[in-house]
């Protein structure tokens, strides 16, 4: 019997982003303005995931987002990204550096339904994965030594890496987030001083975002390898 050939994975990488709004593991309501019913019977245990997901907001310089448009013309989040000036931003959000913001600024939002696919016989849908949220330095840590792992609340204007999956399904190309990689994290709410001498950030490496972000990949499509899947767009590993 022939071997069947390995599944590529493939991931986009978009380096130095600006974080708006990161929910990685904590559920947010999504309008239901289509007054669609819930696909799980009101007796599965995940019903309050309905109509929930995970997301994240970026910020982008036009000059970016005019390349992901030209290769993801297709996907469904792009029309609903909303272009800024950086003075309307700067004038807005006291967080923003003008250093970090051109003239023009597009903020764009990736999201991933905390449930998928159709309900099975007991009227139980297959939950979704969160989104993987790692440090800079040894996975754990921003470059300043701060802590960085799943619960870590990211601040609006937090820096990193971010990587998102393309899939084509039936109803058209989404751009699912994957994974954020913060390297400059403003927390979201205060906490005591670190002492930065005794985090042995000489001992870490610096991660890397797309050996990481392929790894994950690779195991969350093996376990759900039974389950139907969607089918990859065929393409390179690219970083914007």
């Amino acid at each position: 019997m022939a071997e069947a050939a390995k599944k590529e994975t493939n991931i986009v990488t978009m380096k130095d982003v600006i974080f708006m709004y990161s929910s990685v593991s904590r559920p947010i309501e999504q309008l239901n303005t289509d007054n669609k019913p819930p696909i799980s019977a009101p007796t599965s245990p995940t019903f309050g995931l309905e109509f929930h997901s995970y997301e994240i907001k970026l910020l982008l310089t036009e000059e970016r987002f005019k390349g992901l448009k030209k290769q993801f013309k297709a996907a469904k989040n792009i029309p609903h990204a909303k272009e800024h000036e950086k003075a309307d931003l700067l004038a807005k959000y006291d967080f923003l550096n003008e250093a970090d913001l051109a003239d023009d600024m597009v903020l764009i939002k990736f999201s991933q339904s905390c449930l998928v696919g159709k309900a099975d016989k007991s009227g139980v849908r297959r939950e979704s994965y969160p989104i993987t949220q790692i440090g800079v330095k040894g996975k754990v840590q921003d470059i300043h030594g701060a802590t960085i792992d799943q619960e870590t609340s990211v601040g609006h204007g937090s820096k990193g890496h971010f990587q998102f999956k393309p899939v084509e399904g039936a109803n058209g190309l989404y751009l699912y987030p994957h994974l954020i990689c913060i390297t400059e994290l403003i927390e979201y709410v205060g906490g005591v001083e670190e002492d930065l001498d005794s985090l042995g950030l000489e001992d870490l490496a610096e991660t890397d975002v797309s050996a990481v972000g392929k790894e994950i990949a690779e195991k969350q499509d093996a376990d759900a390898a039974e389950a139907p899947a969607a089918d990859i767009l065929p393409m390179k590993d690219p970083v914007f």
